[in-house]
């Protein structure tokens, strides 16, 4: 115990440096080579959880836009890695050691190169105060006296310095996201931008709360709380106003930024479903790497996961989960069913479009009932499980429909293999007559679409077009 005293006194003395930001004493227990080990590493990680998305000229795009801001930084002698991510999340977040990543679901979202650099602007600030660094290291020393406290109590401590990864992602406090907000509009401002950039981005992703929100009434669910850039910060927030204020006092503006058409830009960009993780359009889901099809009923969502897809029916009173997985045995539909469930009764072969399976249903001790359907197809099986809210009694209402689900499965056809490719962003000028309601019906946006393309444009809630302008639309 007395040494790990010491090891811990130890930490704590050697673990201070100067901040590059503060010019004051931070603790932090790793130094510069240390962070940026440490960032490479988990830049691996986040590549080969989420790839990059496959546009050189938007990445480069990007990229040139991070460098012009990062040499305005307190930490100019780093190199800054900018990635946009293939995920249609809205998010973006740094790693240590000047690794930075934008997703292209939040670039959809955007309307000019200055939002965008407000945003890269915001990451730079986290990078070059060290916030993911200094958690870290407040993680790391808990470890060592979580390690302290069971040694002393005679249980054995294990590795005290294994820290998981996510305190490196956590989402950061209101001061740390205001210092990152100051620093971040200081670089876009000396750059030659506006401060404004950043106001607009707080009001996209407000639109973003809002409407997900609403999303969570019409599924009967719980509001999911939003975890991503600028969370912490109320719609009309004062503090960064005055922020952006001082910002524009203090510092000398750069010289006028000639901005690309952003529009331009990002025309074409995938929109939502990547190819590869099978795409929704309508009530129909496509995967051309399964060569698979599904349908659901008219006013069902889909739900694309990277584990499974569900079906869900409105406020979430029924849903069916669709999973593959590899079969080990060679056997039967009916004998995997009766391997992999209990107690099973209505049970029936299926053959559905060429292919074998069996159906059953299932009442589990609580007097839930299920749908099971297994479908195999080479060495694989498609599973399929239907069930209702724990508020809704009515199995018979909605078992038709997950039958209905079940039978649409089916290979692609031509049209299946036109319809499985992506959907896309494109520039559009608003014309005599156009409203949101007429464009919805054009897009093939899968739910809400009249919601979505004013999000995308930020008219939402029930802004009216404007002849003439720009907009994006998704085909």
């Amino acid at each position: 115990m007395k040494k790990l005293s010491c090891l811990l006194i130890l930490f704590i003395i050697n673990g201070c440096s100067v901040n590059p930001v503060t010019g004051q004493q931070d603790f932090v227990m790793m130094s510069e080579n240390q962070e940026i080990s440490l960032g490479k590493k988990y830049h691996a990680q986040v590549l080969q959880q989420t790839p990059a998305y496959n546009d050189q000229e938007l990445q480069n795009y990007v990229q040139r836009i991070g460098n012009s801001l990062s040499i305005k930084s307190h930490r100019p002698n780093l190199f800054y890695r900018f990635t946009v991510l293939d995920s249609p999340d809205i998010n973006a977040f740094a790693l240590p050691g000047g690794y930075i990543y934008i997703n292209r679901g939040l670039m959809a979202y955007l309307s000019s190169e200055e939002e965008l650099a407000a945003v890269l602007g915001h990451e730079i600030g986290h990078v070059t105060a060290r916030h993911s660094v200094r958690q870290y290291s407040q993680s790391q020393l808990m470890s060592i006296f979580s390690a302290a406290v069971q040694i002393n109590s005679g249980r054995t401590a294990g590795d005290i310095f294994g820290v998981a990864s996510g305190a490196l992602l956590a989402g950061y406090g209101r001061e740390m996201e205001l210092e990152a907000d100051e620093l971040g509009a200081e670089y876009l401002y000396q750059d030659g931008y506006s401060t404004e950039g950043m106001m607009k981005v707080l009001s996209v992703l407000k639109d973003q709360e809002i409407y997900s929100k609403e999303l969570a009434k019409q599924r009967g669910q719980e509001p999911i709380n939003y975890h991503g850039i600028f969370a912490s910060h109320p719609s009309n927030d004062k503090r960064l106003k005055e922020i952006l204020e001082e910002v524009n006092i203090k510092n000398k503006k750069g010289a006028a930024k000639t901005q690309a058409d952003y529009f331009e830009k990002i025309n074409g960009m995938v929109y939502g479903d990547s190819e590869e993780s099978g795409v929704r359009k309508g009530n129909e889901f496509f995967h051309k790497d399964l060569d698979l099809y599904l349908a659901s009923p008219n006013n069902w969502e889909i739900i694309n996961t990277s584990k499974n897809i569900i079906f869900r029916a409105p406020f979430s009173k029924a849903m069916l989960n669709v999973s593959l997985e590899d079969l080990n045995f060679r056997e039967t539909p009916k004998e995997y069913m009766q391997r992999v469930a209990s107690e099973f009764s209505k049970g029936e072969d299926l053959k559905i479009n060429g292919y074998k399976g069996y159906t059953c249903i299932v009442r589990e001790r609580t007097g839930e009932m299920r749908r099971l359907a297994v479908l195999m197809r080479e060495s694989k099986v498609y599973q399929f499980v239907g069930y209702l809210d724990e508020q809704e009694k009515d199995f018979q209402k909605f078992d038709p429909l997950f039958m209905q689900i079940i039978n649409s499965w089916d290979r692609l056809d031509q049209r299946g293999r036109e319809m499985s490719k992506p959907l896309r962003i494109i520039k559009y000028i608003v014309n005599k007559g156009d409203t949101y309601k007429k464009l919805a019906k054009g897009s093939s946006i899968s739910y809400n679409a009249e919601d979505q393309l004013r999000l995308l444009n930020g008219d939402f809630p029930n802004r009216d077009l404007v002849v003439g302008k720009v907009i994006k639309l998704v085909r």
